[in-house]
């Protein structure tokens, strides 16, 4: 927090001393802030933050890759395959060892990608059960959430 506040902090004092005053000159004053900060991060006492924005921005630009993906993919599906050719079923996904609020994002995540929605969370939390439009393999797709979802999630969140 402590990262997070000082950068908001050096961005707000560029844009005081910036002469125009506009959106743009604060997003310089964030890049510029953030620049600061990853170069002292040790002496400024915020040796996690810049590793953590980074790690945010991986798992932002993954989730929204990975959204695209499946816009397009449910949208050639729906298109050009017959309903009988569709293999919709639940998968269970594990979970364990994960906060509530990771799982929650995890489950988020999933429910806003097309073509998938988490249908429930376990009452011990390990399991999430999935239901996806179109299965050819349940371990197939486990994988891609574990590579694409959950580890950069873990980066940004531990």
């Amino acid at each position: 927090m402590k990262g997070l506040a000082l950068h908001l902090i050096l961005a707000t004092l560029w844009l005081f001393l910036s002469p125009g005053r506009s959106l743009g000159d604060f997003y310089v004053g964030l890049l510029l802030g953030f620049c600061v900060i990853a170069l002292f991060h040790s002496v400024l006492g915020v040796q996690a933050y810049p590793r953590k924005v980074v790690a945010l921005a991986r798992f932002l630009w993954g989730f929204l890759c990975e959204f695209v993906k499946a816009n397009l993919n449910v949208a050639v599906r729906v298109l050009f395959r017959s309903a009988s050719s569709l293999r919709p079923d639940f998968v269970n996904y594990d979970v364990a060892g994960l906060t509530p609020g990771e799982i929650l994002v995890m489950s988020y995540c999933i429910t806003l990608t097309p073509g998938t929605t988490t249908v429930q969370i376990s009452e011990d939390m390990r399991t999430l059960v999935i239901h996806a439009l179109d299965v050819e393999n349940p371990d197939e797709l486990r994988q891609n959430l574990d590579r694409n979802l959950k580890t950069p999630l873990l980066q940004f969140t531990r």
